[in-house]
């Protein structure tokens, strides 16, 4: 395997990280929440649209396509959100899961994209 390949694997699994974070994110139940949690999401979310789209551009222009690729990490994390928005919990709790699981989502998504700039620093 090359560094080039290497690279294409990197970001075929980042872009499927933000296509999974933003379609998990669209019409999400958020209403439990309080205000500073809401905004960090709100920001997540506007990042993760923004790095699908040029992870999206970097694939194409190295002519990879990443398929209907999918990140078993973020299906875990995002079935625990799912599962902490039906609970029976206080809101507070639910407030309190669901910020330490966003927070998990988020440095497993920076994680990736630090990977990708290493790549891309030592090609």
């Amino acid at each position: 395997m090359t560094k080039k390949e290497l690279l294409g694997k990197e970001l075929s699994n980042l872009y499927a990280i933000a296509k999974q974070v933003n379609t998990y994110f669209d019409g999400s139940d958020i209403s439990f929440l309080n205000e500073k949690v809401k905004t960090i999401l709100s920001s997540y979310a506007k990042f993760s649209c923004a790095s699908e789209e040029q992870t999206s551009q970097m694939l194409r222009k190295m002519e990879v396509n990443p398929g209907n690729t999918s990140d078993s990490i973020v299906n875990e994390i995002t079935e625990n959100l799912h599962d902490i928005v039906k609970s029976d919990h206080s809101p507070t709790i639910k407030n309190l899961g669901y910020s330490l699981s966003l927070n998990r989502l988020v440095a497993y998504h920076r994680a990736n994209i630090e990977n990708v700039e290493y790549l891309m620093a030592n090609s």
